[in-house]
This record gives structure tokens, C-alpha cells and sequence, in this order.
């Protein structure tokens, strides 16, 4: 049985909800994280058209930050794997607020360029994976093997409140102030980050022990000393193998496939949304932002009921019907009579989505060996990463060719195909993440 990631003191008694102070002081870490990525997601933007007007490089800005996931996400993978994964969430932390402070600094002293912006967005996009990755392989030894789903829950709610709700409108109103004032606030904010997680008991080592196997599930085990990372002959295998693992395991390659099948239907979607809304029911900016509201409102409706119909319904059930009713949704978006129709419709969108995203995070937690979680988890995250960008350009190609309706229902159709894809599946899945038979403490 292949150990997990584990501290080298107990994570502290239980907490509210069942859950150890080590984990609050993660979760609390990443929340005021996310208030930064929230900034970030409407100043930085100001920021790119303040200091030029070419559409290319405005656009740029967007491509900068998400290029390290296809680009590095796989070597990182591999690299929290082999370090103290506690270290790397305060190395990342503290590279961003360095970051955004020096961009500030930019700023202050009009000494900034979009060129600047760009280099900083980048090397923000590269931190953040670092960032995410080490975060997932570290929840399942602080929350514990028979709380992943509402660990997952907890973090994808603060993460939808922080980063789509609050944070973009409040960087906004920051910019109008002082162009400076959002990244300012942006590296307060990743110093604190470093502050909370600096309060995490003990370190975080991937595990020596490995799978028996390159394939199958394993469970979680008690908390023991801390063991030295594996070791692979190089960076490159150590890659290769999480691939391996990942293209091995007959429930994880299910769910990467759907994952692409989803990230490539709702980017399809959404691509062409603004413009569906437009001819569909006249609305203007405003009318758009209160869609995008809904869709928020209904991911984090989704946060709330993801653990409790974990606890009630069988898991294949719930992934199944998670991914049937984002198709569903879709699909009854082209026959929405008003706009009021169309929010409540994405609304559960957002809703599935969610439950979708904590359920697949918790099950991958739970069968993934400690010691090639970063590099699944990294493995994972590139083909839900790139499978955007590639739904978005055949949302506007069919758009184009074949009319705004036919998108959508494309759409629809990709999203149909991942729920059919998951509920022909005949390998077990854990079936609620219940706690494993705890091993002696080394």
C-alpha cells in the first residue's frame, strides 16, 4: 500500500467540520491567494490596454499567463514530486508576491511596459503551478482520507467567491484609484499566504513507498516519519511515468478523457456565449455580466451540495449525471425563450460543473500513490488546460461556418459524449472515499 504525503506531527485535533487546523491554515492560505488571482483577473488586463493599445499584445497578456500550463506543467509535476511539497507552496507564494510588488513598484515610478507585464504574468502563471499542484497532493494529508470530498468542496467554494466574484470587481475599483494599488494589495496578499502556511505543522515529502504496479488504486495511510522523495534516474522518466500511471489506471484515464471532453465543450460554449446572448436575447454588456453572475452563483450552490450527494448518491452516478446536465443545460440554452431562462440554465451549469470538479479532484486523490501525485495531478490538469483553448477555436469555426446555434448544441454534444463515456465505465470506483485501514505509525 503506497503512502501519502504526511506531516511529521499530527495535524492538529478536529477543527469545524470535522477537519484539522492544518487544513484551515491551508485552506486560509489559499483563499487569500485566490484574492490575489482575483485582482489579477481584471487589473492586470487595465493594466496591459493602459500601456498599449495593440489588440495582439492586450490579447498576449491572457496567453502569457496560461502558457506555463502547457509548457511546464508536466516537469513541474514532476519536481513536487521529488521536493517538500510545504516548501514549494511558500516558495510560490513568496515568488509572487515579490512578483507583483515589483510590478507595483513599475508602476509607481511610471518605469513599466507591457513587455514587463507580459515577462511578470508568466512567471505568475509558472508559480501558480507550482502553487496548485503541491496544494492537491497536500489535502489528503492534512483533511484526511474520509474528508476529501468536503476539503474539495470548501476550497472550490472560497476559490469561486474569491476569484469570480469578489476579486475581479474589487481589483477593478483598486485600478480606478491607482493603477499601482491592485498589485500592491496583490503581494500583501501572497505574503500572507506565506504567513498562514508557514503555520502548517511539519513537512510534506512524497512517500519512498510506491505502487506495487503502475495501475490501480491505493489508499491512504496513517501518518508515520517522514521518508526522503523518490528518486528517478531523471526528470524525463519521472514524467513518463506519471503517464504512465495516468494512461494505466483504468478509472483516472476514464475521467482525463471526459475532462477533455468537458474542457473542450464548455469552452466551445462560452466562446461563442457573449455573442449567443447578443442575438438570442438582445442583451447588452450588463445583461451578459448578470449571466456570468448566475453561472457564478450556481458554481457556488455547487460547492455547498457536492459533499452531501457524495455521502447520499453512488459516485458514478453523480459524475454521470453532473456531466448529463451540463449537456442538458446547454442544449435547452438554444430553446431559452428569455434571458431569465438562460441564467437559471446557467446557473446549473455552473452548479454540475462544480460537483463534477470535486468529485474527479477527490477520487484522484484517493487512487493516486503519494509519490507520482504531483505528476498525475499535473498530467491531469495539461489535458484539461489544452483541451480549452482547442474547444474555443471549434466553438468559433462552427459559429463561423455553421451559425451560433450549432455551436452551442456541439457543445452540448461533447458534454453528452464525456457523461456517456463515464457511465459505460465498469472499473470500481472508491465509492465515497471512505478512510483506508490506517497503517502502525513508523
Amino acid at each position: 500500500m503506497a503512502q501519502r504525503s504526511h506531516t511529521s506531527r499530527e495535524a492538529g485535533g478536529p477543527g469545524p467540520w470535522g477537519l484539522p487546523r492544518d487544513f484551515w491554515l491551508l485552506w486560509a492560505a489559499a483563499a487569500v491567494s485566490g484574492i490575489g488571482d482575483g485582482l489579477e483577473l481584471s487589473a492586470f488586463p487595465l493594466l496591459a490596454a493602459y500601456w498599449t493599445r495593440d489588440p495582439v499584445l492586450v490579447s498576449a497578456a491572457s496567453v502569457a499567463a496560461q502558457a506555463p500550463w502547457l509548457l511546464l506543467g508536466l516537469p513541474a509535476g514532476g519536481l513536487v514530486d521529488r521536493w517538500d511539497r510545504k516548501a514549494v507552496l511558500l516558495a510560490a507564494d513568496g515568488c509572487r508576491a515579490l512578483l507583483v510588488a515589483a510590478l507595483a513598484v513599475a508602476v509607481v515610478f511610471d518605469a513599466g511596459s507591457i513587455g514587463l507585464l507580459l515577462v511578470v504574468l508568466f512567471a505568475l502563471g509558472t508559480a501558480q503551478i507550482f502553487f496548485d499542484t503541491s496544494v492537491q497532493a497536500v489535502i489528503p494529508a492534512v483533511a484526511g482520507p474520509g474528508a476529501l470530498v468536503r476539503a474539495n468542496s470548501l476550497l472550490q467554494g472560497s476559490s469561486t467567491v474569491l476569484v469570480q466574484f469578489a476579486g475581479p470587481a474589487v481589483g477593478a475599483a483598486l485600478f480606478a484609484v491607482a493603477h499601482w494599488l491592485p498589485a500592491g494589495i496583490d503581494a500583501v496578499s501572497y505574503l500572507l499566504g506565506v504567513v498562514l502556511l508557514s503555520r502548517v505543522r511539519g513537512r510534506f515529502r512524497p512517500s519512498l513507498a510506491g505502487p506495487s504496479r503502475l495501475a490501480g488504486p491505493s489508499r491512504l495511510a496513517g501518518p508515520s516519519r517522514p521518508a526522503r522523495p523518490e528518486r528517478t534516474g531523471s526528470s524525463r522518466h519521472g514524467v513518463a511515468e506519471g503517464l504512465r500511471w495516468l494512461r494505466g489506471d483504468p478509472v483516472i484515464r476514464v475521467l482525463s478523457l471526459a475532462t477533455v471532453l468537458l474542457g473542450m465543450g464548455s469552452a466551445a460554449a462560452w466562446g461563442v456565449m457573449v455573442l449567443f446572448a447578443r442575438h438570442r436575447w438582445h442583451l447588452d454588456g450588463t445583461g451578459y455580466g448578470l449571466l456570468l453572475t448566475a453561472s457564478a452563483l450556481g458554481s457556488v450552490a455547487g460547492s455547498l451540495v457536492a459533499a452531501p450527494l457524495a455521502r447520499r448518491l453512488p459516485e458514478r452516478l453523480l459524475l454521470t449525471g453532473s456531466a448529463a446536465g451540463s449537456a442538458t443545460a446547454f442544449g435547452l440554452l438554444t430553446l431559452a425563450p428569455t434571458a431569465a431562462a438562460a441564467a437559471a440554465l446557467l446557473a446549473v451549469n455552473g452548479l454540475m460543473v462544480v460537483v463534477w470538479n470535486v468529485v474527479t479532484v477527490s477520487e484522484r486523490q484517493a487512487r493516486v500513490p503519494d509519490a507520482l501525485t504531483g505528476r498525475v495531478t499535473a498530467a491531469y490538469r495539461v489535458l484539461a488546460w489544452g483541451s480549452m483553448p482547442l474547444g474555443g477555436l471549434l466553438g468559433g469555426a462552427l459559429a463561423s461556418a455553421l451559425g451560433l446555434y450549432t455551436a452551442v448544441l456541439t457543445a452540448a454534444l461533447l458534454l453528452a459524449l464525456a457523461a456517456l463515456l463515464v457511465g459505460v465505465g465498469r472499473a470500481p470506483l472508491s465509492g465515497g472515499f471512505a478512510p483506508a485501514a490506517r497503517e502502525p505509525a513508523g
